[in-house]
């Protein structure tokens, strides 16, 4: 090799030892997190409306809120952890709990209205208004433990009469992380409720209708199946793009192919597969991506279908290590490829895996059973359209440096080893 030629190499490896460490940073800064609502009626109690003596009654329901947001994601907001030593103790928590509870009446709202009238927003800020007004005051409800962390727990009790059409407010953590989202699940009048939220989205989420003095049926508009499906969806598709594990897994597994979408002319020979030497039709590259996508999702969708509805069960304990493992055996496949080992196997196998990490989300959103099939549908297919959009997204970019002689030594072997230290931090953070 040539010195002009030494030197092109060794700035393509500082490029990619520089954006490996780049990689590395964002994929252990905090991710884009969850937090879940469950709303249920808990009674109705017939009263005399506004009207006076001989007016309709107006039923007034009861509702109970109870919310769960992790601990590590309300210590961006208040100073949990109050020494900074990366553990939350039970003095630490107890301290900071009336802030918290604060924190929770400025940003978790109703929003009330009467039949033909705008929502206003109801909150106890003044710490007067009895907790079982039209209004949500929470109040700390202990610890909870869920697949990526412990979660406190608060509950809430509103008294609305049925004249008042409910709509929820959500804001929380909307200057510190615009990836947060709200799931909310629940039963109000008979009818299953699934949506989300996003802190940073200005519409309220609708829960209730008004209705007319002496009107007993529940009426709630955009909360059907449609719309859990078209929520669900865009929540696949958000998980999917900042799962940096996913993403790292879907890399690993394209990395070798050189995919190309144009050149001047065709020419039906071969091309050479750098890491094994063996001769391979010109297409082969894309019916490989083609074999690999599929066997990849056919994967992560039947652990997906099973692990949410029920039929079989696996522990983040050991899925979200080998989730890591499944990112380096890649990448070291990539570098030393085992005799008989197709690529396609690994992105079954491992996809299956994967799946359950998809999974876990679903199972703790609690989706009534009304609404559970039209959720995963949504979820799967919203997770499907992310991969799709990262790997075209990654052949798009590889067209610029595909062609260059340090394509392989660099972009291919180097971003392997890169993968696999990767994916070495990301097992013993998951196992410490």
């Amino acid at each position: 090799m040539n010195a002009s030629g030494g030197s092109r190499v060794l700035r393509a490896w500082c490029i990619s030892v520089l954006l490996g460490v780049l990689a590395m940073h964002a994929a252990l800064a905090h991710k884009g997190s969850d937090a879940y609502l469950e709303v249920q009626q808990l009674s109705a109690v017939a009263t005399r409306s506004a009207g006076g003596p001989g007016a309709a009654l107006d039923p007034v329901r009861e509702y109970r809120f109870g919310l769960s947001v992790a601990l590590r994601d309300l210590d961006q907001v208040v100073a949990v952890d109050a020494d900074g030593d990366a553990r939350i103790t039970w003095a630490e928590l107890k301290n900071a709990t009336p802030q918290l509870v604060q924190l929770f009446d400025q940003t978790v709202l109703l929003e009330t209205g009467l039949a033909g009238q705008q929502p206003v927003p109801r909150s106890d800020m003044s710490g007067t208004r009895p907790a079982t007004s039209c209004a949500l005051h929470w109040q700390a409800d202990g610890l909870e433990r869920r697949g990526d962390g412990t979660y406190l727990r608060a509950f809430a009790i509103a008294r609305c009469a049925n004249s008042e059409a409910l709509r929820l407010r959500y804001t929380l953590f909307r200057a510190q992380d615009a990836n947060h989202r709200l799931l909310v699940a629940g039963r109000i009048g008979g009818v299953d409720l699934l949506m989300t939220a996003s802190p940073q989205q200005t519409a309220a989420l609708p829960l209730r209708d008004a209705l007319q003095p002496g009107a007993t049926t529940d009426v709630r508009a955009n909360t059907g199946r449609l719309a859990t499906l078209q929520g669900y969806f865009l929540l696949g598709m958000h998980h999917l793009l900042l799962g940096y594990d996913h993403l790292a897994f879907l890399l690993a597994l394209v990395l070798p192919l050189r995919l190309r979408l144009w050149q001047r002319r065709w020419q039906p020979g071969l091309e050479t597969r750098e890491q094994t030497g063996v001769a391979t039709p010109a297409n082969a590259g894309w019916l490989a991506l083609l074999r690999t996508i599929t066997a990849f999702t056919i994967g992560h969708s039947v652990t997906l279908f099973l692990a949410t509805l029920g039929l079989t069960q696996a522990s983040p304990s050991w899925v979200e290590p080998v989730i890591a493992i499944s990112i380096a055996v890649t990448a070291a496949h990539n570098l030393r490829p085992w005799p008989g080992l197709r690529i396609e196997w690994l992105a079954l196998a491992f996809g299956m895996v994967h799946g359950y990490g998809f999974a876990g989300l679903l199972q703790e959103a609690a989706a009534p059973d009304g609404l559970l099939g039209w959720a995963l549908v949504g979820f799967n297919l919203g997770v499907e359209a992310g991969q799709l959009l990262a790997v075209a997204s990654w052949i798009l970019v590889a067209q610029w440096v595909m062609r260059r002689s340090w394509y392989v030594p660099v972009v291919v072997r180097g971003g392997s080893v890169l993968l696999i230290g990767l994916a070495t931090a990301w097992f013993w953070q998951r196992v410490a």
